[in-house]
């Protein structure tokens, strides 16, 4: 990347539209401003939405074959430039380099290439006779899409929705979080490339950008907008369900986590450690799945918490360029002081906080920490904390550690460690959370993913996504007609 601030403008069928002003974007390590995204209003939203509305029906016709070439190339164009788009993540979401590399630009560019070849029978199909009927069950796109992208994965998130919103012949209006724009930037100038170069119509794909709630809530409030997919906090989240009432909207919302880790008196501890290490370095742990909540048996708690004391002292916090660096900074010095206002409430309220040190005197960082002493309505148990702060409760037996679990107002994903594979599944059956992983902390990218509670509504993950994209339109014939 050069050292010149480049201007990220809101893209409106394929061209770029004035709004008049523009906000910097800063580099949450070196607080440098490396960007300056345009500043768009209700104005820019009716734009983007007018122009794609007039591109719906064109898109909905364009043979299947063309929308995949569009994905395929836009993935082709991003990996032309990937080494610039790894070094554009890391100042524009602070994550260090093997994060950026895998998952805030190697994952997108999967995503675009995996939806260029899903099956033609995804959007439609052929029943078999019954009764002297027949018929066939077919998808069609329900209209114009908002994609609103989260701060921590602002590529990665935003690709999953535009990606099958296409495939399905829906066109979309992405809007990126304000604090790192430039990634979802440079997806939709690809996209738009690729338009142009099929020959499709530009207005399928439309950008703005805006700071304040002004921008989001003009999108989500728009009646041309006929779904939402939305990734981000549940108090968003639930402004958005409201606003998207009154026209019916289609929603696909996908919220935050408080994820639990139950660590029965047979796991093995090692794959423990690996596991909830991830909350302090990956994205420093502003990740909505991440396992925030250790449930630790109390015959291994004391043991497990000596080897979290251990990884804890040699973390390294510091410039996400640098390889010695494991944890990296916040995205904003909002997010950092909303962690820090969490930490202090788990000191009032009678938990042990134990901090990492050596953190750099500059850049939104807060120190990894560790909470001890935990009990489940303490408000550092009970809420999100989106930072690097790992929470350890001990734990009787499984009845108190799933009633722990379960007494968030969240149900994303939760977490299982136990030698007895039969036990294990038992505890998973009564979480009361959309996802539970057993001896790992990976997901399957073909299984449904979303959130129960206030973690969300509607799934994404493999094809389901297509249920929020498309509506289902049954014909049924009479055999001898």
């Amino acid at each position: 990347m050069t050292d010149a601030v480049q201007d990220y403008p809101c893209l409106v069928a394929g061209e770029r539209l004035t709004t008049g002003s523009a906000t910097p974007v800063l580099d949450p390590y070196t607080q440098h401003v490396i960007g300056e995204a345009a500043e768009g209003d209700r104005g820019a939203v009716d734009a983007a939405v007018a122009a794609a509305a007039a591109a719906q029906e064109e898109w909905a016709r364009t043979p299947l074959a063309t929308r995949r070439r569009v994905l395929d190339r836009a993935a082709d164009i991003l990996d032309e430039q990937r080494d610039e788009l790894i070094d554009l993540a890391i100042a524009d979401t602070g994550a260090r380099r093997p994060v950026a590399a895998e998952l805030q630009v190697g994952a997108p560019i999967s995503r675009l290439r995996a939806w260029a070849r899903q099956a033609d029978d995804l959007l439609g199909w052929t029943a078999p006779g019954k009764n002297g009927l027949g018929g066939r069950v077919a998808r069609a796109p329900v209209g114009v899409v908002g994609c609103i992208s989260p701060s921590n994965f602002p590529m990665h998130s935003i690709s999953g929705k535009v990606a099958p919103a296409l495939f399905a012949g829906n066109t979309v209006v992405m809007k990126p979080a304000p604090q790192d724009p430039l990634l979802v930037s440079a997806l939709a100038e690809a996209l738009n490339a690729a338009l142009a170069a099929e020959n499709a119509p530009a207005g399928a794909v439309n950008l703005v950008l805006g700071t304040g709630p002004e921008t989001g809530a003009a999108l989500a409030e728009h009646p041309g907008v006929k779904a939402i997919s939305f990734t981000g906090s549940t108090a968003v989240g639930t402004a958005i369900y409201r606003a998207g009432a009154e026209s019916m909207k289609r929603l696909l919302l996908e919220l935050g986590g408080k994820g639990a880790l139950i660590v029965r008196y047979d796991a093995d501890l090692d794959a423990v450690i690996t596991a909830v290490t991830r909350t302090w370095t990956i994205q420093a742990g502003q990740v909505c799945l991440t396992p925030a909540r250790i449930l630790a048996d109390r015959r291994v708690h004391d043991d497990l918490l000596a080897r979290l004391r251990t990884v804890l002292a040699g973390l390294v916090h510091g410039d996400p360029r640098d390889a010695a660096t494991t944890v990296g900074p916040l995205v904003s010095a909002d997010q950092r002081d909303r962690v820090t206002a969490l930490v202090d409430s788990a000191r009032r309220e009678g938990a042990t906080v134990e901090t990492a040190s050596g953190v750099p005197p500059h850049g939104w960082f807060h120190p990894a920490t560790l909470v001890t002493g935990c009990q489940p309505e303490q408000i550092v148990m009970q809420e999100e904390v989106f930072g690097p702060v790992l929470c350890v409760m001990p734990t009787s037996d499984d009845d108190e550690a799933v009633a722990a679990a379960n007494s968030t107002r969240y149900g994303l994903t939760d977490y299982v460690y136990s030698r007895n594979l039969h036990d294990a599944e038992a505890v998973a059956a009564r979480l009361a959370t959309a996802q539970v992983a057993i001896n790992t902390v990976q997901r399957r990218p073909d299984f449904p993913f979303g959130g129960n509670k206030a973690s969300g509504l509607g799934r994404s993950g493999g094809t389901y996504a297509l249920d929020s994209y498309t509506d289902l339109q049954a014909v049924v014939t009479a055999e001898n007609s």
